[in-house]
Protein backbone atom coordinates (compact mmCIF):
# COMPACT_ATOMS: atom_id res chain seq x y z
CA UNK A 1 0.00 0.00 0.00
CA UNK A 2 1.28 3.68 -1.12
CA UNK A 3 -0.59 6.77 0.15
CA UNK A 4 -2.67 7.84 2.44
CA UNK A 5 -6.16 6.81 0.47
CA UNK A 6 -4.67 3.21 -0.29
CA UNK A 7 -3.93 2.75 4.23
CA UNK A 8 -7.08 3.97 4.90
CA UNK A 9 -8.95 2.05 2.52
CA UNK A 10 -7.72 -1.26 3.71
CA UNK A 11 -7.90 -0.03 7.38
CA UNK A 12 -11.81 0.72 6.64
CA UNK A 13 -12.93 -1.48 4.52
CA UNK A 14 -10.77 -4.62 3.59
CA UNK A 15 -9.36 -5.12 7.55
CA UNK A 16 -12.28 -5.55 8.96
CA UNK A 17 -14.16 -7.83 6.20
CA UNK A 18 -11.16 -10.47 6.93
CA UNK A 19 -10.46 -9.65 10.77
CA UNK A 20 -14.18 -9.62 12.15
CA UNK A 21 -13.95 -9.64 15.58
CA UNK A 22 -11.32 -10.36 18.89
CA UNK A 23 -8.75 -8.72 17.03
CA UNK A 24 -5.51 -8.04 19.11
CA UNK A 25 -1.66 -7.38 18.99
CA UNK A 26 0.48 -8.73 21.79
CA UNK A 27 3.70 -6.73 21.76
CA UNK A 28 6.81 -8.35 22.63
CA UNK A 29 9.54 -6.28 21.98
CA UNK A 30 9.84 -2.77 20.99
CA UNK A 31 12.49 -0.44 20.52
CA UNK A 32 12.45 3.58 19.73
CA UNK A 33 14.98 6.43 18.85
CA UNK A 34 14.16 9.66 17.01
CA UNK A 35 13.61 8.24 13.51
CA UNK A 36 13.10 4.50 14.11
CA UNK A 37 10.52 2.28 16.00
CA UNK A 38 10.72 -1.70 15.74
CA UNK A 39 8.12 -3.38 16.83
CA UNK A 40 7.52 -7.48 17.23
CA UNK A 41 4.64 -8.19 18.02
CA UNK A 42 2.14 -10.82 17.48
CA UNK A 43 -1.85 -10.51 16.04
CA UNK A 44 -4.76 -12.60 16.64
CA UNK A 45 -8.31 -12.60 15.75
CA UNK A 46 -11.81 -14.10 14.49
CA UNK A 47 -11.25 -14.26 10.51
CA UNK A 48 -15.30 -13.28 8.85
CA UNK A 49 -15.41 -17.26 8.10
CA UNK A 50 -14.95 -17.93 11.88
CA UNK A 51 -11.57 -19.70 11.84
CA UNK A 52 -8.72 -18.39 14.12
CA UNK A 53 -5.74 -16.47 12.77
CA UNK A 54 -2.46 -15.90 14.48
CA UNK A 55 0.61 -14.83 13.20
CA UNK A 56 4.04 -12.76 14.49
CA UNK A 57 4.95 -9.55 12.82
CA UNK A 58 7.70 -7.22 12.95
CA UNK A 59 7.14 -3.38 11.86
CA UNK A 60 9.74 -1.03 11.59
CA UNK A 61 8.69 2.61 11.60
CA UNK A 62 10.12 5.13 10.06
CA UNK A 63 10.25 8.94 11.67
CA UNK A 64 10.14 11.87 9.71
CA UNK A 65 9.82 15.81 11.49
CA UNK A 66 7.96 14.07 14.30
CA UNK A 67 5.35 11.87 12.24
CA UNK A 68 5.03 8.22 10.93
CA UNK A 69 6.95 8.55 7.27
CA UNK A 70 6.89 5.04 5.98
CA UNK A 71 6.22 1.75 8.38
CA UNK A 72 7.55 -1.81 6.77
CA UNK A 73 5.72 -5.16 7.89
CA UNK A 74 7.58 -8.40 8.15
CA UNK A 75 5.23 -11.49 8.44
CA UNK A 76 4.73 -15.37 7.37
CA UNK A 77 2.95 -14.87 4.70
CA UNK A 78 2.57 -18.27 3.89
CA UNK A 79 1.53 -18.61 7.27
CA UNK A 80 -0.88 -16.38 6.91
CA UNK A 81 -2.23 -17.73 3.34
CA UNK A 82 -2.99 -20.64 5.18
CA UNK A 83 -4.80 -19.51 8.05
CA UNK A 84 -6.64 -17.61 5.49
CA UNK A 85 -8.05 -20.51 3.45
CA UNK A 86 -6.12 -19.09 0.36
CA UNK A 87 -2.82 -21.61 0.38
Amino acid sequence: MIGRAAIVHFFTEDFPRLFARDVALDVHRLHADDELGVVEATMRATLADGNHYRNDYCFVIEIRDGLVHRVREYTDTARGLRTVGQG
